[in-house]
């Protein structure tokens, strides 16, 4: 009797330390100690057209003359590969000025990868930027959303393709002067900026094309990002 007593008192101890040892291993928050946080997605959750900028945001006198969707076949086997997702395009034009003082503003919005961002940026502006006839100053970053910056391109003026020094009427920016024609490129002015999975290249073509219009621009565009 003595000894059945005994091994009944030992069954319940070793039950109990077990439960005990249950207990230990289940995750619980300590008090004083904040519980697990879920991680906040990145990725947009408004349509891409909400982000366009509207006849409010840009200089009057300019129209709205295109703003639609992008889809795949509309860009290159490098933005496939690093991840593109979707697009949106907006552009405004200023022809007030005449046909060969016409500006434009191109808003491009576009979704990659956050991380691969970077690494696009790098492309744009090494390859937007790769032009013998023209100028480069760059705009000091100007501090929108995660990573920004841009430039200033100011063409140079001289004879279009043409051995004889005459110049040839091939391009559509063909200017008359003197005894033949000039080809010069139309001044750009660029900002892009990304935030999150979002990019964004605001681009201002023509003879309005300066630092002050396209950041103005950049910082209408961001501030529709919610």
């Amino acid at each position: 009797m003595k000894v059945s007593l005994y091994l009944a008192s030992v069954l319940l101890v070793c039950a109990a330390l077990a439960g005990a040892a249950c207990t230990s291993i289940t995750p619980s928050a300590s008090p004083g100690q904040s519980s697990p946080v879920t991680p906040v997605s990145t990725e947009l959750s408004v349509p891409l057209a909400s982000l366009a900028l509207t006849p409010a945001d840009v200089p009057a006198g300019y129209v709205l003359t295109e703003s639609r969707a992008k889809n795949r076949s509309e860009v290159g086997s490098l933005a496939g590969s690093l991840g593109w997702g979707e697009g949106y395009v907006v552009q405004y034009t200023d022809s007030s000025g005449g046909s060969m003082n016409t500006t434009t503003i191109l808003q491009t919005i576009t979704t990659y990868p956050a991380k691969n961002i970077p690494s696009i940026i790098g492309i744009i502006s090494k390859e937007e930027q790769d032009f013998s006839d023209m100028s480069f100053t760059t705009i000091p970053s100007p501090g929108i959303g995660d990573t920004s910056g841009g430039y200033v391109g100011r063409a140079h003026a001289g004879p279009s393709a043409g051995e004889d020094g005459t110049g040839s009427p091939v391009s559509s920016t063909a200017i008359s002067g003197g005894s033949g024609q000039t080809s010069v490129k139309p001044d750009v002015a660029e900002v892009y900026f990304s935030r999150g999975g979002t990019l964004e290249v605001i681009r201002v073509t023509g003879p309005g094309a300066d630092a002050a219009t396209v950041t103005g621009l950049a910082r209408n565009a961001a501030a529709r990002i919610p």
